[in-house]
């Protein structure tokens, strides 16, 4: 009767060995994950002001509970995730978007990436509580992704709709007014002249220097049949700052221009009319062949 007691006691007592094994590796876990809560409740309590890092802490906090928990619903609904990821991965493959090939398919292969590296983790608990932390850390990143291109999108959009509303503004203001183009150039005898276009492109008249009885210099102005219809001498003011004073057919004074800089220094001359009112301003150009011209806008 020894015998058969012997022979079936290390048979009965195995069972119960491996059973105490097993409780004693959940404590070990439990113990752990229990460790590693109260050390993130502790730096989370030394760094309760600062925002950034306790949603730092929280997929590790939900990881360790995972662990701690040790519950079989829950890491199996945890584990269970891969089927979802799986699907994903499928649909996003078949589509041919910009968001899906630079968005949707990064995203599910990375997710699925993670399962397979923590499919060696042989305890499902610790398993499921690493794939929710790094899962939580993934759709975090993908949500910030989505959150800076979208931004992105909007300041672009607004910088577009505020250029078209800037240049449509200008487009009124532009209204109105008149423009003349005075291209510089020569006469069959190589002397200098002007000839002056107007906004479409329509020659309205020219300028030829000339010299009145005196030998003072001077500009004869003509419209586009020849006619002379005034004279533009070099003058200055009671300052001695130069200027260029108009007359009509008659001799009559019409106005006068005079050279100063814009608020970037540009060069830019003031037309004015005969009681001193600003008609209209000019600037010096240069147009797509690189010839010089005077771009003239009237008010």
């Amino acid at each position: 009767m020894s015998l058969s007691e012997s022979s079936v006691s290390p048979h009965d007592s195995t069972p119960d060995s491996q059973s105490v094994e097993t409780d004693r590796q959940e404590w070990i876990y439990r113990g752990a994950a229990g460790l590693i809560i109260a050390l993130l409740l502790w730096f989370a309590y030394r760094n309760r002001y600062d925002g950034g890092v306790l949603i730092l802490l929280a997929p590790f906090m939900i990881g360790a509970v995972i662990t701690a928990l040790r519950l079989t619903r829950v890491s199996a609904t945890v584990n269970s995730i891969e089927n979802w990821l799986r699907s994903g991965s499928a649909k996003a493959a078949e589509r041919d978007g910009k968001f899906a090939r630079f968005f949707q398919r990064p995203f599910f292969g990375s997710c699925l990436a993670i399962w397979r590296w923590t499919a060696r983790i042989p305890d499902v608990h610790l398993r499921a509580g690493v794939r929710a932390t790094t899962l939580i850390f993934v759709c975090g990143i993908a949500i910030n992704l989505i959150v800076i291109a979208f931004y992105v999108i909007v300041v672009i959009a607004v910088i577009v709709i505020g250029f078209a509303i800037f240049f449509w503004i200008l487009s009124l203001s532009g209204q109105g007014e008149r423009k003349v183009v005075t291209r510089h150039t020569t006469d069959w005898f190589g002397r200098p002249k002007q000839e002056h276009f107007d906004a479409s492109g329509r020659k309205v008249g020219e300028s030829v220097a000339d010299t009145d009885w005196l030998g003072n210099p001077k500009m004869v102005n003509k419209d586009a049949s020849g006619n002379i219809v005034g004279e533009s001498r070099p003058d200055t003011d009671w300052l001695g700052n130069p200027k260029t004073v108009h007359t009509d057919a008659d001799g009559t004074r019409i106005g006068e221009s005079v050279p100063v800089t814009d608020w970037l220094g540009t060069p830019t001359t003031v037309h004015k009319d005969a009681d001193g009112n600003v008609i209209g301003e000019s600037r010096e150009e240069t147009n797509i062949l690189g010839q010089r011209q005077t771009v003239r806008n009237d008010k």
